[in-house]
């Protein structure tokens, strides 16, 4: 009788009767572990990335507001004192909204052009300013030439 009940149970249950199918609790958590342990190697990673990449975002803006710095010039004879002069660069943040951007006049003839992180670039601590600095025909970009490939 007590075989019958087996079998009848086995039946009702085959995962039960068959070791080795599926997996142990402790098989469970140490995968768990592993899969936590590389999302918290490739998340900060990936976000150092992100931030790099939309550093690009800076660049454009800067080389934007040179390109109309020196339409101005060729229409004026000097350097524009204020964002809101210039034509098509006149926008105190970068296309993407990641930088703020700010002109400083240096006499008629130079300028500095700053791109300043906005909070959510913070992360980008290396670059959360760039700066360009123009004196007549030479123009010096900081704070490092990385900062500035995309």
């Amino acid at each position: 009788m007590a075989t019958a009940a087996a079998r009848a149970a086995r039946a009702a249950y085959p995962a039960a009767a068959a070791p080795g199918h599926g997996f142990t609790l402790v098989e469970l958590c140490a995968a768990l572990t592993v899969a936590l342990l590389l999302l918290t190697l490739a998340i900060p990673s990936g976000l150092d990335q992100l931030a790099r990449s939309r550093r690009s975002d800076a660049v454009a803006a800067l080389q934007r507001l040179q390109w109309a710095q020196e339409r101005h010039r060729q229409a004026t004879g000097h350097y524009a004192e204020r964002l809101s002069q210039l034509v098509g660069a006149s926008a105190e943040l970068s296309p993407a909204g990641h930088y703020r951007l700010e002109l400083h006049a240096a006499g008629p003839h130079a300028y500095q052009a700053l791109a300043v992180a906005l909070p959510g670039q913070a992360r980008d601590r290396a670059c959360s300013s760039l700066v360009l600095r123009v004196n007549g025909f030479i123009s010096e970009r900081q704070p490092s030439s990385g900062c500035w490939a995309t």
